[in-house]
């Protein structure tokens, strides 16, 4: 089963278990991975949490049987995974607009949030690296960080270098080396910072963590070289092989003849 079929296991699994009790870890054997792992990867892909995903597609198949039988508004919450009709309507109204009552009453077209499709990893994705120890790293960075969508932390990220070119700035970091470091902290907010071994006017110090990485060259610097580079480490390396990838540490280091490397930490 390759990576494409294990994904599309995994939603298949999801969809026939809508109204019951979702086991994460039966999930995470389906791509053949930690739970943990299976978490970070199907937020790249989907730009959403598993949990997200499960409530948006419950709440999709509520919204049909609510327009299409005579199913009392508690009962439907119960049976898609509700422990009261008051949380269901509020997370109801959160998705579409109305409670459930008004949902009902209304004359407005059905709204639904689709089945996922995995299109972006059908094509396999030919890859080499390395794999190398490295010291401890110490630079001196601009920090930002997120708590919502990937769309929004690229956001910030982009609102971090405009502000540093804007300085005059992101010429001396690059100048002197930059790195960029992305993790993920117990809260589950995701932080990025970019900087170098020099220190600039309010930077802070940070050290990227020593220990084992597989290295991916980007050949480019340009963010159309790095980001398809990045979504098919996490969504087909990640399940390729037999290390144990860890999803919530990574950096890129650019050099001056603007190419780029992603290091992505391995666990010992």
């Amino acid at each position: 089963m390759d990576n494409r079929e294990k994904f599309e296991e995994l939603i298949k699994y999801i969809e026939s278990h809508l109204t019951e009790k979702i086991d994460y870890n039966k999930l995470a054997k389906i791509l053949t991975i930690s739970e943990q792992s299976m978490q970070r990867i199907f937020i790249f892909i989907t730009d959403m949490s598993i949990a997200e995903y499960i409530r948006k597609r419950r709440l999709s198949r509520a919204y049909e049987e609510l327009k299409n039988s005579d199913i009392k508004i508690i009962d439907l919450a119960i049976k898609y995974q509700y422990e009261s009709e008051t949380s269901f309507s509020r997370s109801f109204k959160n998705m579409f607009g109305m409670n459930p009552k008004e949902c009902r009453k209304s004359n407005v077209e059905f709204i639904q949030f689709p089945v996922f499709q995995f299109k972006q990893i059908d094509k396999p994705f030919q890859y080499s690296y390395k794999v190398e120890e490295i010291d401890e790293i110490e630079i001196y960075g601009y920090k930002t960080s997120h708590s919502k969508t990937k769309e929004d932390f690229l956001y910030k990220i982009r609102e971090l270098y405009q502000g540093l070119k804007d300085k005059g700035l992101f010429e001396k970091i690059v100048e002197a080396g930059m790195y960029g470091i992305t993790f993920r902290q117990s809260d589950n907010t995701e932080r990025y910072y970019v900087g170098c071994k020099e220190k600039f006017e309010d930077s802070k110090p940070v050290k990227i963590m020593a220990g084992k990485y597989a290295i991916f060259d980007c050949k480019g610097a340009n963010q159309s070289d790095i980001a398809p580079l990045i979504a098919n480490v996490y969504s087909q390396f990640a399940l390729s092989t037999n290390f144990d990838i860890d999803m919530d540490y990574s950096f890129e280091y650019y050099e001056k003849n603007d190419n780029c490397y992603v290091y992505i930490h391995i666990r010992n």
